[in-house]
């Protein structure tokens, strides 16, 4: 029998547990749904009991078919704050990147920087509660008195995981970028003083930065009763989920891009060189002297999740959503869609934003309004390469992508004839999971590191998607250039009614 390394990959929505042979070949998968909490309007938290048991299921069902297991390794949904008591157990929830509580702590930060230095200059992330989990830990300091008075260490959920597994617990530098406590112009296992002292954050609450592949320790006799593992298995650090499906599918090098269909859209770009830009959250990479800049859309796929559950509910899949989109036209018939369901982060920044359909008309059909949400995707993906271009001087003549909504052909057609260049879909479909069972590897001294060339990286799919042609590429230049210039005349009327909405549900 094979021996294996496992990849954990703790989202938001799933908790997914995948081994692999060492050359890369998928030997069995389980998966385990979370439930993300919503005790109060805006906040979205992790009950952290009920996710390692989630976790532990699935390691059950995947170690009872596997013949032994060398190394483990974590990627995890970031950042979700946690907050330990003195045996590494969470005092509170997790409180996960969807949480909107702490704005008034946010607002606070940037007055208590060094008045000679600004927050996207000292930090390398523009200010915001996806990229400032600081801002998390001072809301519990106020809002939450006594458990901050028992909080032993600050983390994040593959500490966590770390600590139901080994007992002990490090951070990694990817899920150190979006701490607001660190600076990614520094060195990569340094905390910032500067920053620490605006937070006024004592340095011996948190953990220690290290290596995504460096072991955090090792499976204990009680973690393996419960997992169905063996104890000592060593078990890697791990990286925030979008670092760790980026070094999976082999993006390490500069230049080198790819895009992640899920709810949100991610489209991601490697940097050797720390130029970052606001449009882009940045943080380190799995490789210690590299940086990721992904352009995160909110509700890339997710609109056409909320238009089959709100709009068309008789279209129970994507394929047949999709259907529908094929019986109108390139360019959907001069109609356009803004997917600004959630509000909006790249490139535009902006929470009040909401989305609409524009150039409806009495011939439009529901065919047209399909396929303009298919479109506005692609539509927004150029408009973060474009800035890519701008900044970085990015070309590609193919674009890899992966998620479930790269398994749509017409997207993916789609994709390539806005962008102008080819798309094709990777082969694998768990990049996450992947990369993290690569971690588990160097930690197991099975790859020397993360660019041992005995690491087998998958290569994109069979097929690959290339432009139509000029008829096609050109209708969708002009296309682009309306759905460019709608956001900001527009941006005032959304403001108007996001507050409308506010004043509603109180």
């Amino acid at each position: 029998m094979t021996d294996a390394i496992i990849g954990i990959d703790a989202g938001s929505s799933s908790v997914k547990v995948v081994a692999y042979a060492i050359d890369g070949e998928t030997l069995c998968k389980s998966q385990q749904p979370v439930e993300v909490l919503v005790p109060k309007a805006g906040w979205a938290e992790l009950d952290l009991l009920a996710y390692w048991d989630a976790t532990a299921r699935a390691l059950r069902e995947v170690t009872s078919r596997v013949h032994s297991v060398l190394g483990i390794g974590l990627s995890t949904t970031a950042p979700t704050t946690i907050l330990f008591d003195e045996a590494l157990g969470p005092l509170r929830p997790g409180i996960t990147y969807l949480d909107n509580r702490a704005h008034r702590e946010l607002e606070s930060v940037e007055e208590s920087l060094p008045k000679d230095q600004d927050y996207f200059g000292l930090v390398g992330n523009r200010l915001g509660l996806s990229t400032c989990a600081a801002a998390n830990v001072q809301w519990v300091r106020r809002k939450e008195p006594e458990i901050w008075n028992a909080v032993h260490r600050i983390g994040f959920l593959n500490s966590y995981l770390s600590a139901r597994f080994t007992g002990q617990a490090l951070i990694d530098w990817t899920h150190a970028s979006y701490s607001g406590l660190y600076s990614l112009h520094e060195r990569p296992t340094q905390w910032s003083d500067a920053l620490l002292g605006a937070h006024e954050i004592d340095r011996d609450l948190l953990f220690d930065i290290q290596p995504p592949y460096r072991a955090a320790g090792y499976v204990t006799d009680s973690a393996a009763r419960e997992t169905g593992l063996s104890d000592g298995i060593p078990v890697a650090n791990g990286s925030a989920d979008t670092a760790a499906a980026a070094f999976g599918l082999g993006v390490i090098y500069g230049q080198d891009a790819f895009e992640s269909v899920g709810t949100s859209g991610v489209l991601s770009f490697v940097l050797d060189e720390p130029l970052f830009d606001p449009v882009f959250l940045n943080r380190r990479h799995v490789l210690g002297d590299r940086w990721l800049a992904h352009g995160a859309m909110s509700m890339s796929g997710g609109s056409v999740d909320w238009a089959r559950r709100n709009v068309w509910p008789e279209l129970t899949d994507l394929t047949s959503f999709e259907e529908l989109a094929q019986e109108s036209v390139p360019g959907a018939n001069g109609t356009i869609f803004l997917p600004y369901l959630s509000g909006e982060r790249s490139p535009i920044w902006d929470s009040d934003a909401n989305g609409a359909w524009l150039g409806l008309t009495r011939s439009t059909s529901r065919a047209d309004m399909a396929r303009a949400i298919f479109e506005a995707g692609a539509y927004a993906m150029r408009q973060i390469m474009v800035r890519a271009r701008e900044r970085w001087n990015w070309t590609a003549n193919v674009l890899l992508g992966v998620g479930g909504g790269a398994k749509s052909s017409l997207w993916n057609q789609i994709k390539a004839d806005v962008l102008r260049l080819s798309y094709q879909p990777a082969v694998a479909g768990d990049a996450a999971a992947y990369g993290a069972a690569l971690l588990g590897g160097i930690a197991a001294g099975i790859f020397e590191g993360p660019e041992d060339p005995r690491i087998v990286h998958p290569a994109g799919g069979a097929g690959v998607i290339h432009p139509q042609g000029p008829h096609v590429c050109t209708a969708y230049d002009a296309m682009f250039e309306i759905y460019n210039a709608a956001y900001e005349p527009l941006s005032e009327t959304m403001h108007g009614l996001a507050n409308e909405k506010r004043n509603t549900d109180m």
